[in-house]
């Protein structure tokens, strides 16, 4: 069986404003390196006082964006059986293409940053017209055009070892290709025992770097680390062992035990490398301070940031994870044609994705100043200053063990229930937190154990529990054979289905925010404790248990935190705070109108929500976690921080937000 693909796709995504003409109406200047002609709104972004925006800007993740993919493909696969062993095997070629304007930094539209520096309010500075900065950004690289080739071939036989035995065993083997680009534009970041260095393919490349970075003299070309114009090196060991098994116990089919072991290779994404190495070092900002929002780029001083550039970087050696996942099942007909079965699943994590920072410092009572030239000189990667210097590793490592029990009845005598039930428990210093293409940010670059905790996704307990019954009254059915047409009409053939789901609420990380570059902590860098705000997430003290609560009103408990002492990190854990639990029933109810040859008229009434239960989804990282208000600015809070209402009502995996009725004709024919 060979088969061969061709995929193109273009796509083009635009802001509606232009932002020459945003800042004429507005009355501000146009940065002096952003055309007149590109699309964007340029941000305004406020960081003291109560009763402010956090920032008011452009919320497209892509304002001027023109994206070209495509992909060549060519598969063969392979089928034959020899006596008890049913045999395939098969490779497969991917060729993937791509050109993105990303690269160019089009999302930039200039950034004036308010700090209350003048009136302690932020939002009183800007409408004083009084920034504490300006920033304008330069890209010194066109759009990305590159690509890159995958492998993979397999090998796998289903032994029918006797009658009871049949024995599954399979070998993968995987090469996901690094990217290439067609001008080399490509720059990444490495640490190597003498310090932090940009590599790039050859020294062209390396004069498009930020004038700050060629200043430092640092720079290295790819080959005198032995690494190819992709910068990372292609992973070649991604071999992927599977092997199963069901055995029918006593000689019949009442009992059976499965069970399976799996190798699996998640890619690295592939993507996410990809836009990181073409875009963030090529670009830097020029800060100017003493400006006013008028002026905001013909007057004040130029001023070193030490966010100014970019030195980000993935490890060259950087490799797809090990996952290896196992299982055991034991299945059982009953009595009443009843089926019972009773499974443990596992999973085993190595090498996960961890985003680290590079030039924190240890949590300390030593002040540190981001404008004193000493502090700055006590980072470990000097003369990089840039603070967001991070580096994207396979530090991490997990481990998921889940129980389940089910039972079935099947379809008999117009019923058939269900129920399954299941217990999770994981615990990982890399948990999914929403960023998998660059890994999960470390809270404390000097211990990734301060990560340690439950998968935010993977709650303990859930339930789920179905049936479906045809109602046994109405014509073909046991009762009411001969109603009238009117009442069969009206009561007869109906048939009603209900599931119920109920879960364990998810784990949640607490965190409050208000310190950036200088903080109590003195970590030199604001610290991200939930693993994907990158910046400016602190993890409180706990000092008592949180989920005391549980009702509407009280959630949780918000006493049991408190702010860090000075030069210490908070101790809470990453997924200590239980979010809401939640159920709900859902009824659906149908009858044919219609049944005669080849044409059938269903109607349906679906009820979602019967009991029109409240569902609270806080999702990780949102306002239900954030503690800033209780702990930072002494407002009052009742464990819900205000938050459960318009983005925690949401209708999620089948659980509706309220009480939903609908009604439906379908036709079949």
């Amino acid at each position: 069986e060979f088969r061969a693909g061709y995929n193109y796709d273009k796509s083009s995504r635009q802001s509606t404003f232009i932002n020459a003409d945003v800042t004429a109406q507005l009355g501000l200047e146009n940065p002096p390196n952003i055309s007149p002609g590109r699309r964007g709104f340029p941000s305004f972004q406020f960081t003291a006082g109560a009763n402010r925006p956090v920032n008011i800007n452009d919320q497209g993740r892509a304002v001027d964006r023109t994206v070209i993919q495509n992909a060549l493909s060519f598969a063969d696969n392979l089928s034959w059986i020899w006596g008890g062993h049913s045999l395939k095997a098969g490779a497969l070629f991917n060729r993937n293409m791509a050109r993105d304007g990303f690269g160019t930094g089009v999302n930039f539209g200039g950034r004036y940053q308010f700090n209350g520096q003048f009136t302690g309010n932020a939002f009183a500075d800007f409408l004083l017209g009084l920034p504490r900065q300006s920033l304008d950004q330069v890209a010194n690289r066109g759009p990305m055009d590159g690509h890159s080739n995958d492998f993979a071939a397999y090998v796998q036989d289903d032994w029918k070892a006797s009658r009871d035995l049949t024995v599954y065993l399979g070998l993968r083997y995987e090469i996901v290709g690094v990217w290439h680009e067609k001008n080399k534009q490509l720059a990444n970041f490495v640490v190597l025992p003498d310090g932090g260095h940009h590599v790039v393919p050859n020294a062209t490349i390396a004069a498009a770097l930020p004038p700050a970075v060629i200043a430092f003299n640092r720079t290295l070309l790819a080959d005198s680390l032995g690494l190819s114009d992709a910068l990372i090196k292609t992973d070649k060991n991604n071999i992927s062992p599977r092997v199963g098994f069901a055995w029918r116990l006593g000689g019949n089919d009442k009992t059976v035990v499965r069970g399976g072991f799996g190798l699996f290779h998640p890619t690295v994404a592939v993507q996410g490398v990809r836009d990181l190495l073409a875009t963030n070092e090529f670009r830097y900002g020029v800060t100017r301070r003493g400006v006013t929002l008028a002026h905001g780029y013909s007057t004040g001083s130029i001023f070193l940031d030490p966010g100014d550039y970019g030195s980000e970087g993935v490890d060259p050696n950087i490799q797809s994870p090990d996952i290896y996942q196992y299982n055991l099942t034991l299945e059982r007909t009953l009595p009443g044609n009843v089926g019972l079965r009773v499974s443990y699943i596992g999973s085993t994590m190595r090498k996960l994705l961890v985003n680290k920072f590079l030039n924190d410092l240890p949590a300390s009572t030593t002040p540190w100043d981001p404008e004193n030239e000493a502090d700055l000189e006590r980072l470990p990667l000097f003369p990089y200053v840039n603070l967001f210097t991070n580096l994207t590793y396979n530090l991490g490592s997990g481990q998921l063990h889940a129980g389940q029990i089910e039972l079935n009845r099947r379809w008999r005598n117009g019923l058939a229930l269900n129920v399954a039930y299941t217990y999770a428990h994981s615990s990982s210093n890399a948990p999914d937190s929403g960023n998998s293409s660059l890994g999960v940010v470390m809270y404390d670059s000097f211990d990734i154990e301060k990560d340690r905790g439950p998968d935010p996704n993977v709650v303990k307990h859930r339930i789920v529990a179905n049936g479906t019954w045809d109602i046994p009254i109405g014509r073909n059915r046991r009762h009411g054979a001969n109603m009238p047409g009117w009442a069969n009409a009206l009561f007869g053939g109906w048939t009603v289905s209900t599931i119920f789901q109920a879960r364990s609420g998810p784990n949640l990380t607490p965190f409050f925010t208000g310190y950036y570059t200088t903080s109590p902590w003195n970590t030199a860098h604001a610290l991200d404790g939930l693993g994907n705000c990158f910046a400016g997430c602190w993890r409180p003290d706990q000092i008592a248990n949180p989920n005391s609560g549980g009702s509407r009103d009280h959630f949780f408990n918000p006493a049991a935190y408190a702010l860090p002492p000075d030069g210490q990190y908070g101790n809470a854990k990453k997924g200590s705070l239980l979010g809401p639990g939640t159920w709900v029933v859902n009824f659906a109810f149908y009858k044919d109108i219609v049944a005669r040859h080849n044409v059938r008229v269903q109607f349906s009434a679906l009820l979602d929500n019967a009991f029109n239960h409240p569902q609270f989804f806080t999702a990780y990282g949102d306002g239900f976690s954030d503690l800033t208000d209780a702990l930072v600015n002494g407002v009052p809070d009742n464990g819900t921080t205000g938050v459960l209402g318009e983005g925690s009502i949401a209708n999620i995996e089948g659980f509706a937000p309220g009480r939903v009725f609908r009604l439906g004709i379908r036709a079949t024919f």
